[in-house]
């Protein structure tokens, strides 16, 4: 790789593959790119890693029309200009880059197919300016009101119900506390839901591992908050007879 910059040799080399046209799957995870150089050559490519780099212009990923997932968590993106074109794309990443306004998310209005997509992560405090907005989740499901899931969360189908649930009861249980000026205790975390993206060294290896860890971040989750909620609770409980 040339100063950052994508080449054919670093794609045929990281894929296995002679042909640009025959790359289906790439990981470019951790590489210093800074430019995306000739990646709109793979033209049947349908997942693709370009996590932990430092990319900040995406206009070069316009010609990608089969891609389905794509990871750009940790790079130094300000504008998503580029993203608009790719119409197949159902899974995005965005966490931990420099997106600071509900507007700068506009242009991803319009893919239809986009069913996932993240721009926060707790678990690994990972974030964008734009998810301090007071309005942010509202604003968010205002303008993708086909989105399933957001930043973890399920927002429509089997399960929403739950997350919905959730959410009212740490809303609830943030109000009691200050309500109560027990503002010494340690909020509640959200539950996290096993649905984080996030592709490993190998697309087709990394399914079952990947899951494993979701799954256990997910189960260390929810125990958290019944505990911290169990406390709360109990410390109420004590104040309210006093």
């Amino acid at each position: 790789m040339e100063d950052g910059r994508i080449t054919k040799v670093l794609l045929k080399t990281r894929s296995g593959e002679f042909d640009l046209e025959s790359i289906h799957s790439l990981n470019l995870r951790e590489l210093g790119i800074s430019d995306l150089g000739c990646i709109s050559e793979c033209a049947s490519l349908e997942r693709l890693n370009l996590a932990r780099n430092d990319i900040s212009k995406l206009t070069k990923l316009a010609g990608l029309n089969n891609l389905t997932q794509l990871n750009l968590s940790a790079n130094r993106i300000v504008s998503l200009e580029g993203l608009q074109a790719l119409d197949s794309l159902q899974h995005l990443n965005l966490v931990g880059n420099l997106i600071g306004s509900i507007d700068s998310l506009r242009c991803l209005t319009g893919l239809d197919k986009l069913k996932t997509l993240r721009l926060c992560d707790r678990t690994h405090d990972l974030s964008n300016p734009v998810c301090m907005n007071r309005n942010y989740r509202t604003d968010m499901i205002s303008m993708f009101p086909n989105l399933e899931w957001l930043d973890g969360e399920k927002l429509i189908g089997r399960g929403s119900e739950v997350f919905q649930l959730c959410q009212k009861i740490e809303e609830a249980l943030e109000a009691r506390q200050e309500s109560e000026s027990l503002s010494h205790l340690p909020k509640p975390s959200k539950w996290v839901p096993d649905e984080y993206w996030e592709p490993s060294n190998k697309f087709e290896e990394s399914i079952l591992s990947d899951a494993s860890e979701e799954l256990e971040a997910l189960l260390m989750s929810c125990k958290y908050t019944v505990n911290k909620s169990e406390d709360t609770l109990n410390t109420l409980k004590e104040s309210s007879k006093s």
